[in-house]
């Protein structure tokens, strides 16, 4: 007999086929958003922002048809045993219908951080009724309580760990869904680095946007203070944030009226080292005719910047790039990585 996660990967990824990809081992977590490695499964990167995601309840309240289709069909009482202990195998698990299945996504999938030639996790399959515990000395497995309604079943996955102090949550992740950029769709407009002076605006006609920089001063006793909504160049600044002295502000605000103003915020004083970049997406959406998502990045670096003892600028060298995307996805099949 195999071992108990050999089997997991084996009985779910025959019934997921090529649709998804399927851990070494059920995990708790969703990942949406993240990069996949063929080694290391989920790599998450600090720097990228939270993405808002939704949960579809169960495949109990989806049709029977998409069941089917996915190839997802296990089913509580129907399939498992009294006491469940192989995990999830049946013969006739094609068959059946699984319940407490949640199908995580993101809101939109423009807000994924897709990078040329990388996996990303798009949507996770969860199992809401079991539960990931670790205790010391066990091995991995998962057990399942039987004798319930579809949907109402119980089951403990423990894995193998030093002690209790490991992770636990409820609800096992058991396939992820990637996908990855469509390279033949894949167009990229830059306008290379431009300098940026203060208190000029600067004017980048394709991208439809305008650029101003500026010094801020935050006066003592809240007289003036710094704007709402700042995005902080790093997050460090953003935890210092209300010890801030001064401030460089870079403020975007853009002519087509779908995309919001923003504005970047640097350390004037007191300065905090690695703190003078920033790059990211500013904004993102997917066009219904052609399925293409269309993103727009920025880039700002701030080279030499001081202010004088009366919080005034004496230096300010700065860039600032504009990368217009746009590009159609593509489903990773688990038999191509």
């Amino acid at each position: 007999m195999g071992s108990t996660i050999g089997d997991h990967q084996e009985t779910v990824g025959s019934i997921m086929q090529d649709e998804y990809v399927v851990p070494k081992k059920p995990i708790d977590r969703h990942f949406i958003g993240c990069a996949w490695s063929k080694q290391f499964g989920p790599v998450e990167d600090p720097l990228v922002t939270d993405i808002m995601i939704r949960k579809e309840k169960s495949l109990n309240e989806i049709t029977q048809d998409f069941a089917f289709k996915t190839g997802f069909g296990l089913g509580g009482q129907t399939i498992v045993g009294p006491k469940g202990e192989a995990g999830i195998s049946a013969s006739s698990a094609k068959n059946a219908k699984l319940g407490g299945v949640e199908i995580i996504t993101p809101v939109s999938l423009a807000d994924i951080p897709f990078e040329p030639k990388v996996h990303y996790i798009t949507e996770a399959l969860r199992l809401a009724n079991f539960k990931l515990k670790r205790e010391k000395g066990t091995s991995a497995k998962i057990n399942v309580s039987a004798g319930t309604g579809i949907g109402t079943g119980t089951a403990l996955a423990e894995v193998g760990g030093t002690g209790k102090t490991g992770t636990e949550g409820e609800g096992l992740v058991v396939a992820y869904k990637l996908h990855t950029i469509n390279l033949k769709t894949y167009e990229k407009e830059d306008s290379g680095a431009l300098s940026v002076e203060l208190d000029k605006l600067l004017e980048f006609p394709a991208a439809q946007l305008y650029v101003k920089a500026e010094l801020h001063n935050i006066e003592v006793g809240g007289k003036k203070s710094l704007p709402r909504n700042l995005i902080w160049s790093c997050l460090r600044a953003d935890a210092k944030s209300r010890d801030m002295i001064a401030a460089w502000l870079i403020r975007l605000k853009s002519t087509d009226p779908r995309k919001k103003s923003l504005t970047i915020a640097f350390p004037a004083f007191p300065m905090i080292e690695d703190c003078y970049t920033y790059s990211g997406t500013i904004f993102s959406r997917i066009d219904p005719l052609t399925d293409k998502i269309h993103r727009q990045k920025i880039t700002v670096t701030i080279f030499d910047a001081e202010v004088s003892d009366t919080l005034e600028p004496s230096k300010f060298d700065a860039r600032i790039s504009v990368i217009d995307e746009s590009f159609n996805i593509k489903l990773v099949k688990s038999s191509d990585i």
